[in-house]
């Protein structure tokens, strides 16, 4: 009996190497917990061995943290070592892996804090006794763990499509951040209040001020990211309807090169009987522009230009170019999904230089462009190079980046802005190199992006 009343007085007594030998367990726990809490929140995918060496790393991390580390240091050390393991480990994004960190410290912050003032006001327990007192300790991380493990259930359970993070532009990724940061600032504040400083207000005026303000937080997320489903649903939409037309584009080629079949073979015959070798040449090469053309179209197709972005300016300036008579030579060796570059930035580029080469395919008597984007390996580097035919031979290459120059003489200060823009984005970035050359027939432009 007397043993059950030491250690009973232990428990309910300040000792910090007791809380510490108490916690060891929930240091192995707690990273678990929260592992689990945020690949469940974010649809994240992981192997085996991807989830051992998280557990491994953060573990040793959070003893450190309960023995060695200084409380004071620990937390900024924790703030940059999560977002940075949940990259390198499960392979996210620097956005995915912010936002992990920031749900996880969240969700972990609000608990601990709620249950905290639960047993203040039900048990009359100064917050310091919650803190540093053994038996109250361990039973709010314990409950503060289950309500987490519960939540990940319930994320389960609801399936939200967390994986609308991953399509979000880079502006609606900055709107996000920042709603969050003022979100965690604005409940904190209200707990910090909560917590410590509402001694004349009763109990139910902050606790539903507080209420208030989670829910309002959860709505405002919530309709950001509807906000961004609906544009992902409309640019979805837009790909449809420009696939569609390509298919449609494809099949009037094919039928009409069907119907015709005969009358191409009949013709064939006529240059066979008459030994008429060079206006055989001459037919045939009319044959091979059209196959070209139906070939062309085929690659034209949202399973080979497998990003919804890239395929919707391809796309669309190659229905531009088609209505002015211009022969698109697309060839694509790469997936688009692994492109080593900002998309946003990217399409930017890939517009610009596309609207520059239509302007001057247009303008000549043969109007040819070509497209080639291929990732080449060995030399740990991704190259775009679009070729397009120009009546402008006298071109001064070194003057094409300068902001206002244009070899356009009508409404000169409206025009020279879009490879100025482009030259602006290439030195942003040291792995990207823009090369500009032309020879008797083609303009040429090849963007190298190295990693």
């Amino acid at each position: 009996m007397e043993m059950l009343q030491n250690i009973w007085n232990a428990l309910t007594t300040e000792d910090e190497v007791l809380m510490k030998i108490v916690c060891f367990p929930f240091a192995f726990i707690e990273v678990y917990v929260i592992m689990n809490f945020f690949t469940t929140a974010l649809d994240i995918n992981y192997t085996k061995k991807q989830k051992n060496i998280y557990f491994g790393i953060m573990s040793v991390f959070s003893l450190l943290c309960l023995y060695v580390i200084p409380k004071n240091v620990s937390v900024y050390i924790d703030l940059i070592l999560l977002p940075i393991t949940v990259k390198l480990i499960f392979k996210q994004s620097i956005f995915k892996s912010i936002i992990a960190e920031i749900i996880s410290l969240l969700v972990l912050t609000l608990m601990e804090l709620f249950y905290v003032r639960l047993c203040i006001v039900l048990l009359k327990i100064n917050p310091q006794d919650c803190i540093n007192i053994p038996i109250f300790r361990v039973t709010f991380i314990s409950i503060d763990y289950f309500t987490i493990f519960m939540l990940t259930k319930l994320i389960t359970f609801i399936k939200f499509d967390f994986n609308i993070f991953d399509e979000m532009s880079s502006n609606h990724k900055k709107l996000m951040l920042l709603n969050l940061v003022f979100i965690i600032i604005s409940i904190g504040s209200q707990f910090y209040i909560f917590l410590f400083s509402n001694s004349t207000l009763p109990i139910y005026i902050t606790l539903t001020s507080l209420v208030s303000l989670i829910i309002y937080s959860v709505i405002s997320i919530y309709s950001i990211l509807k906000t961004i489903h609906l544009e992902t649903t409309k640019r979805d939409l837009e790909q449809s309807e420009l696939h569609n037309k390509t298919l449609e584009l494809l099949y009037n080629n094919i039928s009409a090169f069907k119907h015709d079949f005969m009358n191409i073979i009949t013709a064939i015959g006529g240059y066979v009987y008459s030994r008429d070798m060079d206006g055989m040449t001459k037919y045939y090469e009319k044959i091979l522009d059209e196959c070209h053309m139906t070939s062309n179209l085929s690659t034209l197709n949202p399973q080979l230009i497998n990003n919804p972005a890239i395929y919707n300016i391809l796309a669309s300036k190659y229905y531009k170019a088609d209505e002015l008579g211009i022969d698109i030579r697309l060839q694509i060796f790469m997936n688009l999904n692994t492109l080593k570059m900002d998309i946003y930035e990217f399409t930017r580029m890939l517009a610009i230089l596309l609207d520059n080469a239509i302007e001057a395919a247009s303008q000549c008597d043969e109007k040819i462009i070509k497209i080639d984007l291929h990732d080449i390996k060995q030399g740990h580097h991704q190259v775009l190079t679009i070729e397009n035919t120009y009546n402008n031979k006298d071109i001064d290459l070194s003057k094409l980046s300068e902001k206002g120059y244009t070899t356009k003489t009508e409404e000169k200060g409206s025009h020279g802005i879009g490879l100025w823009q482009v030259d602006r984005i290439v030195k942003k970035h040291r792995n990207l190199f823009l090369h500009t050359d032309k020879n008797d027939e083609f303009f040429i432009q090849e963007l190298k992006i190295y990693y």
